[in-house]
């Protein structure tokens, strides 16, 4: 049945957003921007009763402040186009992502992947369920990490701990995923804030923190067990794990690298090669799990209803479209005396540094402030030139305390799905479980890239 030419205007305002970010991606000063912040706003008029409650008083608080505060930045207009800029890209992202996602999951490989999870042992469960979530959400993004926290759902286990475990597995390791996978807004969002900073640049120190990431945890759950006695292996499925991984990881191999590929011969950036590449790749899956004759025909019917079904994004375009704009206009705000104040007394040490400014994140997540707006906000407030860090080691401080905050906080989104999931309290799938490891990691991590800030300094 054809859609009513009403339900497309709302996906056609979602696709102008989607074009004007490719427009400034290839001319930054055509005035596109404008274009995609009219298209968002028409978006949000349309879809206002898709967005959570929740969301609405959040980003209504945001925009007021924000506006209140506008004619108090140093350039207001320059201020406003580049938060609009920011968020349009991360509205780009999250809906492109979502066309990928939807058609990732129809996969009859994740039914085994999930089988082989939950048959595993307690001693391997945890780095079982860390690696899955690598794969996962580096390719699916918050779809993928839905996915797993299903199956983990679905996993027996006669202790509590055992069980807080498989879902801790799964949120720290989503959270250093998002420390490098182009595929989810946090990195996106911070390289729009660095100039001169590409992923292919930051992303071999960014995998090393999640390699951290992973170890920290992994040595952890493997001290809660110790003493334990192991119980006999569960019984596996007939199809082996490597019939199912090896398509998905060539799968996940075969997209990156051509995203990246698009992204240099056109000379953009990362999420611009993502945008431009998603729909061929969803129009693929849907033709490579397509059965019968006319399988491009069935192929492009289900990409359509994909991206019919865009307006279900409303909640995450109205937070993006607030916290972008918000974020560089109350940045645009402080007073230049403020940060000065504030640089001078963490220059003298790259670790201290680096530690306030994952700490900085923290504190505002357990305010209540969404990870995105106080990621913006305090990478924005106190650059890498106010500090005196290498921009690298800056943007992967800011990154550490955005997945530290999304784990380890009551008031994030993987908080309120980990929950909703495991049925434990959100102060036990995040404080409670992750305390311990939150404080060791954020040591680490601060000693890490304070020690890199310093080794980089001398060549910039």
């Amino acid at each position: 049945m054809a859609a009513a030419p009403r339900e497309w205007w709302a996906p056609v305002c979602l696709i102008v957003v989607a074009l004007s970010t490719l427009a400034t991606q290839f001319r930054p000063d055509s005035g596109a921007v404008w274009l995609m912040g009219a298209a968002a706003a028409l978006f949000l008029l349309l879809a206002h009763r898709r967005i959570p409650h929740s969301i609405r008083r959040v980003t209504l608080a945001v925009a007021g402040v924000s506006l209140a505060l506008l004619p108090l930045s140093a350039d207001p207009l320059q201020s406003l186009g580049r938060g609009i800029a920011i968020g349009g890209l991360m509205v780009s992202l999250v809906s492109s992502v979502s066309l990928l996602a939807r058609a990732a999951l129809e996969s009859s490989y994740t039914r085994i992947v999930a089988q082989y999870l939950l048959t595993s042992s307690m001693r391997s469960r945890y780095a079982w369920f860390s690696f899955a979530a690598q794969l996962f959400g580096g390719l699916l993004g918050m779809a993928g990490v839905n996915l797993l926290l299903q199956m983990a759902s679905r996993g027996e286990a006669g202790i509590d701990e055992d069980r807080l475990s498989m879902f801790a597995a799964i949120t720290r390791s989503f959270s250093a995923a998002t420390l490098w996978s182009p595929m989810v807004s946090n990195l996106t969002i911070l390289l729009a804030l660095y100039p001169g900073l590409s992923w292919s640049t930051v992303v071999p120190l960014t995998l090393g923190l999640a390699a951290g990431s992973i170890v920290v945890g992994t040595a952890l759950d493997l001290w809660r067990l110790r003493g334990r006695t192991a119980p006999p292996p569960l019984e596996r499925p007939e199809r082996s794990l490597g019939s199912a991984l090896g398509p998905m990881v060539a799968v996940m191999a075969t997209f990156l690298g051509t995203v990246i590929l698009v992204s240099h011969l056109v000379h953009i950036t990362v999420t611009g090669a993502i945008v431009i590449v998603i729909p061929f790749a969803v129009l693929a899956l849907h033709c490579a799990q397509a059965r019968g004759p006319l399988r491009l025909a069935q192929a492009s019917r289900l990409l359509r209803a994909d991206v019919l079904a865009l307006p279900a994004l409303a909640g995450e375009v109205a937070l993006f479209m607030v916290a972008g704009c918000g974020g560089t206009i109350i940045a645009g705000a402080v007073p230049i005396a403020w940060t000065t104040l504030v640089g001078g007394a963490l220059s003298h040490s790259a670790i201290l540094a680096c530690l306030v400014l994952m700490l900085a994140i923290i504190a505002l997540g357990f305010a209540a402030v969404h990870p995105v707006l106080s990621a913006v906000l305090v990478a924005s407030s106190l650059p890498p030139s106010v500090l005196h860090l290498a921009p690298v080691a800056h943007l992967a401080a800011i990154l550490v305390g955005w997945s530290v905050a999304s784990c380890a906080t009551p008031f994030s989104m993987m908080a309120l799905m980990a929950s909703r999931y495991s049925g434990f309290s959100i102060y036990a799938v995040t404080v409670r479980i992750n305390h311990v490891f939150a404080i060791l990691y954020l040591g680490i991590a601060a000693v890490a890239l304070g020690t890199a800030s310093m080794l980089m300094r001398p060549a910039l």
